[in-house]
């Protein structure tokens, strides 16, 4: 256990490994911490029991006018700056972490809150388009599947 539950106000609702295993992202209440991660793999026997992995608070971001992030998505696969949320408000919220700020909203993306956002990762199995990795979905209970563009937010 790298951190208590006194660093988070509300409970955790999301975790994730983010950037190619560098740093943690968390969802708490209306905003989502990124937190860097040094594992201590080496071994001293007399040493064993004192922790010596650190994981810090890098920074925190904030949705817009939401009281809860239903969902967040990221991609650990490659080095990719953007972060997508969902929020209790029905928006969805594209971050860019390299700026370290939010770049976009699209509000009211299904009548109700968003419960999952998939960025497309790509496949080993397949080639694709460099295009291709613009491409997310997002679904709501009730309401299916819809596809978006990171470029042009539709």
């Amino acid at each position: 256990s790298f951190q208590g539950k006194e660093m988070f106000p509300k409970s955790v609702r999301f975790a994730q490994f983010y950037f190619m295993d560098a740093f943690i992202l968390l969802c708490c209440g209306a905003e989502f911490h990124l937190l860097s991660l040094n594992l201590d793999t080496t071994k001293d026997e007399l040493k064993r029991y004192k922790q010596r992995s650190v994981c810090k608070l890098v920074q925190k971001f904030s949705m817009a006018s939401t009281v809860e992030i239903t969902s967040l998505s990221a991609v650990n696969d490659f080095y990719s700056y953007v972060v997508l949320t969902a929020g209790s408000n029905r928006a969805l919220e594209v971050f860019d972490l390299n700026a370290g700020c939010s770049t976009a909203v699209i509000p009211e993306i299904h009548p109700k809150s968003a419960h999952q956002i998939c960025q497309n990762k790509g496949s080993a199995f397949s080639s694709q388009q460099p295009g291709a990795y613009n491409l997310f979905m997002t679904t709501a209970a009730g309401d299916g599947i819809k596809l978006w563009d990171l470029r042009t937010l539709r």
